[in-house]
């Protein structure tokens, strides 16, 4: 039962971080633009309103397994990086999304811990970095998918860095990673920026929950 709490309040923090964060942005970007861009406006406010409802989705779908036996929240997928990446933009930020092999499938529970890892990074990146462009590259080879992801921020010292005090999601990725075998870094980048590289065993990872 622990276990299960400690699985959906990950959950909910990835969902809630993101899209309150994703939200925010927009619901900026659409007030400044009001009164000159009308159009930029109406984008904006469209994508808060389907990120609202995104996050209302699957935060009922998360909140069921407090009340059933089994899990029916459904996985994320690694085909949805793109609406993410989608709702990132519309805040501002420019995302180099980039898959190889393109379209490959990993188990299910690789899929899942990857996809929050992204969903988490980027989190970051609009609320912590000040980048304006962030690549996301994601290469499986036979045994592993490697997940990188790298802002073009300013040095992290100019800024309130993702720490312990409110790095709860840092946390949880670093628990998905550990769950299936993988390893995970992350740091500032000299110069400026910062990464965040994952590496997911894929064999033997033929189900469970992330």
């Amino acid at each position: 039962m622990r276990r299960e709490q400690v699985r959906v309040a990950r959950e909910i923090h990835d969902i809630l971080a993101h899209t309150v964060s994703a939200m925010t942005v927009q619901a900026g970007v659409a007030l400044d633009a009001l009164d000159t861009a009308p159009e930029v406006s109406r984008r904006a406010m469209t994508q808060v309103r389907a990120s609202g409802k995104e996050a209302v989705r699957e935060l009922r779908a998360t909140l069921s397994v407090l009340r059933e036996t089994e899990s029916t929240a459904p996985a994320p997928r690694l085909d949805q990086l793109a609406e993410l990446v989608e709702g990132v933009e519309a805040g501002g930020v420019r995302v180099a999304l980039r898959r190889t092999p393109s379209g490959a499938a990993y188990p299910a529970v690789v899929e899942a811990t990857a996809y929050r890892i992204v969903q988490e990074a980027l989190t970051n990146v609009v609320k912590h970095s000040g980048a304006g462009r962030v690549a996301a590259s994601l290469t499986g080879t036979d045994t592993a998918l490697h997940i990188e992801i790298v802002d073009d921020g300013p040095p992290r010292s100019e800024l309130s860095a993702p720490d312990a005090a409110d790095g709860f999601g840092l946390i949880g990725m670093r628990e998905r990673v550990l769950a299936l075998g993988g390893t995970l870094a992350y740091g500032p980048v000299p110069g400026g920026g910062f990464r965040v590289h994952a590496v997911l065993p894929t064999e033997g990872t033929t189900g469970g929950t992330p």
